[in-house]
């Protein structure tokens, strides 16, 4: 488990920072929704108050002895002979104009399939090409937004790519309050489960006033953007093991330093 702080200025008390949780992209095979996660970094590139934090599971990263490979399903512009170097490089294209805006990238299970099985660590690299650091496959982030030299606000984040196959609506859930009660954050994100869920509980606490305050907890399970079932494409391993369709897209997490608000949509 890793820990990163994000430090953030501000001057305007009003300001609500907008953090977006992207991963579950899958880039290279057939049924990405390419034109989707294009969309959504040029969403995070217009947003003045927008910042992002990678998921994981950001190529498919499947290889020619992996049970789950079908060159069926590969996309036109992967190399059938550098399948994982063709799909970091289509990776770092589309990251690059948002990299300044990257809190860090989770590393997800193809990502660490490929580096423990084939000796590929695509993980680390594309951490080292855009500069961003390297989130391990768990995280606590402390964000800090600091207003004027002597105001700050902070809040804790924790953040994993997940893991487990819970299908129904009830076992994802319970999969996402497993996690946010088993870490103290103020802001709690998972992957892996291809689905959006978010949950927010209130709780009772004391202000540095001394008076007692209503806050919440804001967390949520991440989306993805690839398609379980595609119309006109070989089906996946997802389609073939009979998965639920997947959520394209991904919540946000909306941040109001100067009145510690947090909330998630999605």
């Amino acid at each position: 488990m890793e820990v990163r702080i994000w430090n953030q200025k501000y001057t305007a008390k009003s300001t609500m920072f907008r953090l977006y949780p992207v991963g579950d992209i899958h880039a290279g095979t057939l049924h990405c929704a390419e034109d989707k996660i294009k969309k959504q970094v040029k969403i995070i590139n217009d947003d003045p108050f927008g910042i992002w934090i990678g998921m994981g599971d950001y190529g498919e990263f499947i290889v020619g002895n992996d049970p789950r490979f079908d060159i069926g399903v590969i996309a036109d512009w992967v190399q059938p002979d550098d399948i994982a170097e063709s799909q970091r490089e289509w990776l770092f294209n589309l990251w690059k104009p948002i990299a300044s805006k990257c809190v860090g990238l989770i590393e997800g299970n193809h990502e660490d399939s490929m580096r423990l099985h084939f000796k590929g660590d695509v993980q680390s690299h594309l951490c080292k090409d855009l500069g961003v650091p390297n989130l391990g496959y768990s995280c606590f982030v402390r964000f800090r937004f600091q207003r004027t030299t002597t105001e700050s606000h902070m809040f804790v984040g924790h953040f994993e790519h997940g893991s487990g196959g819970a299908l129904t609506e009830g076992g994802k859930l319970n999969r996402l309050k497993r996690g946010l009660y088993a870490f103290d954050a103020d802001l709690y994100g998972m992957g892996h489960l291809h689905d959006i869920y978010s949950h927010s509980p209130p709780y009772i606490t004391l202000s540095h006033t001394n008076e007692i305050v209503s806050r919440n907890r804001a967390a949520a399970i991440t989306g993805a953007w690839v398609r379980t079932y595609t119309q006109g494409v070989r089906a996946n391993y997802a389609e073939k093991r009979g998965y639920p369709p997947a959520h394209l897209g991904c919540p946000v997490f909306h941040i109001t330093p100067y009145i510690r608000e947090i909330t998630v949509e999605g």
